[in-house]
């Protein structure tokens, strides 16, 4: 009786191991279908956080790309440099904040084809500088480790002497741009333009654009990921069935420009090196 009883608790003690087990594999299995995806929580219409939630333009893009391929999304908020070198190291999957493919970024992760070209322009007060030539001598902002912060420093011998001051968050340069502690604030056109219709009041323009310069933005994997291939699928899926046209007249009120990376499939491209369309 004992040696049957011993019997029955050693399966009883099988069959929850089994079961447990089986609880752990689906919770690996889980885990195996949420992305991870590094962000700067403060880029909008890009991507910004309200009432608990990620929004923007890119929030779309990637919340349709996780419904379509069946993924859950978890996303983590950093400064923008830290975005980037994130991905590198595969804290997570995805980099994601309007990030322009660049060369040097390229050799050290993987791009997706690009979903918008961007330009640069330089916000200011509407009583402050009315253009590029009057940049000697005042101070500048732009966020750390951005192509924007490489253009105030490579423009410099065009321009300066100057002073630059570099943010983890563009937001804070603007509002150092607002309380007149800073002349100028280089960042993405579509930004700008967003944050001043958000803003009427702030006494901010954005009338000075950096001359010939288009840049492609797209989502940023770490080198060698499979999920690039497999975003870019289902990406150009969306251009195809007019997703992505729709998201773009959500968030910038316009329809895309006829040959834009939004509705055209198109590779990644490096600064003003756009094929044509």
């Amino acid at each position: 009786m004992k040696k049957g009883l011993g019997i029955v608790l050693a399966l009883m003690a099988i069959g929850v191991f089994s079961v447990a087990s089986g609880f752990n594999n689906q919770a690996e299995a889980a885990d195996d279908k949420t992305v991870t995806v590094g962000v700067n929580s403060e880029n909008p219409p890009w991507i910004f956080a309200k009432d608990g939630k990620m929004m923007g333009f890119e929030a779309d893009i990637v919340e349709e790309f996780a419904k379509r391929a069946g993924y859950k999304l978890d996303y983590k908020s950093a400064p923008f440099a830290t975005v980037l070198t994130g991905v590198q190291s595969g804290q997570w999957d995805i980099a994601m904040s309007s990030i322009w493919i660049k060369k040097e970024r390229a050799e050290v992760m993987d791009f997706a084809d690009p979903y918008y070209d961007s330009g640069i322009g330089m916000m200011t007060r509407t009583d402050g500088i009315a253009d590029l030539s009057e940049m000697k001598g005042k101070m500048f902002g732009s966020d750390t480790g951005s192509a924007n912060e490489a253009w105030l420093v490579e423009a410099q011998d065009e321009y300066g002497p100057y002073k630059i001051k570099s943010y983890d968050y563009w937001v804070d340069a603007v509002l150092d741009l607002e309380a007149g502690r800073i002349d100028g604030v280089v960042v993405d056109d579509p930004i700008a333009l967003y944050y001043i219709k958000q803003h009427p009041n702030s006494n901010l323009a954005m009338n000075i654009y950096i001359p010939g310069f288009k840049a492609g933005q797209a989502l940023a994997f770490k080198k060698g990921s499979p999920l690039r291939d497999e975003f870019n699928k289902i990406q150009n899926e969306m251009k195809k069935d007019g997703t992505l046209q729709s998201i773009h007249k959500k968030w910038f009120g316009t329809e895309p420009p006829k040959d834009s990376s939004t509705i055209n499939m198109v590779g990644p491209y490096m600064p003003n090196e756009k094929p044509a369309m």
